[in-house]
């Protein structure tokens, strides 16, 4: 059977809703530089305004050690690294004391750094700015508590419901004849973002595996049977809800940027998607 063209992501992308001259004025007030796969980008100490301007993604976690770290969440070519703090320092009440957040750089690339002391300036001069971080703050902040609403759930539960967020917030890229889930994440990373062992989250996959659900390789997992997924990510106690993005149509108010989505995938799944899921518009596939 012909594979379904590539799904494109739902989630707000921030570099693309701003306007030619929003991002004029963040390059001039920003400093812009290479990352490396690895590399970390702090974010907590000193809370500003960090866009992945180019190919890199950045895993957004607290804790360094591989068998205690938490991820909290993703950032993609476009997105800020973190929504959290830009508007307030303290940062949200659900992160708690969490220490050492950071980000870790998953794909080479390029960010752009504007310095705590320059945000006041750029979110009084640029209204708009400020409205496109609190909509992606509410949108990662739903997210967060998605997944802490069913940690009493069974891992595999977890698992699906994290896959297909990610599905439909990041979307897929296209490789080797095949649609990857864009984000490049590990077994370990999957394993960290639900609060699971890793020696669990590979006896899930290998089942979904041989059951065709998914497949899998080094950084990359594709979802082969997106209904089977849904089904295995519902419970009767959280049923299962996808992630919110903005709709077709909808736009950012303030911009003289219309509302685009992120060019991390292509076309539409008209079929088996999670409830609520809509049909989106076509695009070009990116690979990150």
């Amino acid at each position: 059977m012909d594979r379904l063209p590539p799904q494109r992501a739902g989630q707000a992308n921030f570099w693309r809703h701003l306007s030619k001259l929003e991002r004029d004025a963040l390059t001039r007030v920003g400093t812009e530089r290479s990352v490396e796969a690895g590399e970390a980008v702090p974010v907590r100490d000193e809370p500003g305004i960090t866009v992945v301007t180019a190919g890199a993604w950045i895993r957004l976690q607290a804790g360094s050690a591989r068998a205690s770290r938490s991820i909290i969440d993703l950032a993609a070519p476009g997105d800020l690294v973190s929504a959290l703090h830009p508007t307030d320092p303290t940062g949200p009440q659900w992160l708690g004391e969490m220490a050492d957040i950071h980000g870790v750089v998953l794909a080479r690339g390029r960010i752009l750094d504007v310095a705590q002391e320059m945000i006041p300036i750029v979110l009084g001069d640029l209204p708009h700015i400020r409205h496109l971080i609190r909509t992606i703050q509410a949108e990662q902040l739903h997210f967060a508590r998605q997944l802490q609403a069913v940690r009493r759930l069974k891992a595999d539960m977890r698992l699906s419901r994290l896959l297909l967020s990610l599905l439909y917030r990041f979307g897929e890229r296209p490789m080797a004849g095949r649609n990857v889930l864009a984000p490049p994440l590990s077994q370990a990373d999957l394993a960290a973002w639900i609060g699971a062992g890793e020696t669990s989250i590979g006896r899930i996959l290998r089942q979904w595996r041989g059951d065709g659900i998914v497949s899998s390789g080094y950084s990359w997992i594709s979802i082969e049977d997106r209904k089977t997924l849904r089904d295995l990510a519902n419970s009767a106690a959280v049923p299962y809800a996808r992630y919110p993005a903005p709709g077709k149509g909808r736009s950012v108010s303030g911009s003289a940027a219309s509302a685009q989505p992120r060019r991390v995938a292509g076309g539409d799944l008209a079929a088996d998607l999670p409830p609520g899921m809509h049909a989106r518009e076509r695009a070009d596939g990116f690979r990150g």
